[in-house]
């Protein structure tokens, strides 16, 4: 496993099947770089969008398996792209990333298909941890 999200960019293989679709939203390019890294080092595939609205916008929607996304962004924050979704009946589910998260904030987001609200600076096996659990209650 990946001891931060930089050390993963290393740790990169060849795939030979696409693991499950896991859809990336951040406005901080590097950010999304390194959270790609990170869910590739084990195997799984990622699309990168650096908004709400574009993600909304893309057929990403309809082929995620599990959303990653900040909660604050320029436009469409993270929680605002959550409720959307709930809106519109999709059940994905969302992992939130935060410098400010809380549990209050998680238990406030429950019915916006929310699993976690993880804190930043971000712990590399935590969020796998939260997407294997994301996909296993998928399954």
């Amino acid at each position: 496993m990946c001891e931060s999200v930089r050390h993963c960019r290393d740790r990169k293989e060849a795939r030979v099947l696409p693991g499950p679709l896991l859809s990336i939203i951040d406005d901080d390019d590097d950010v999304r770089q390194s959270l790609q890294d990170l869910v590739e080092s084990v195997g799984y595939t990622a699309r990168l969008f650096e908004s709400g609205e574009a993600f909304l916008a893309s057929d990403a929607l309809l082929e995620s398996q599990c959303i990653i996304s900040d909660i604050q962004m320029a436009g469409m924050t993270g929680v605002a792209l959550a409720e959307q979704l709930a809106r519109r009946g999709n059940r994905t589910p969302v992992i939130l990333i935060s410098a400010f998260a809380t549990e209050e904030m998680l238990r406030g987001l429950r019915n916006a298909n929310v699993i976690a609200v993880l804190p930043k600076p971000l712990q590399p096996n935590a969020l796998i941890d939260q997407i294997k659990s994301a996909l296993a209650g998928r399954s």
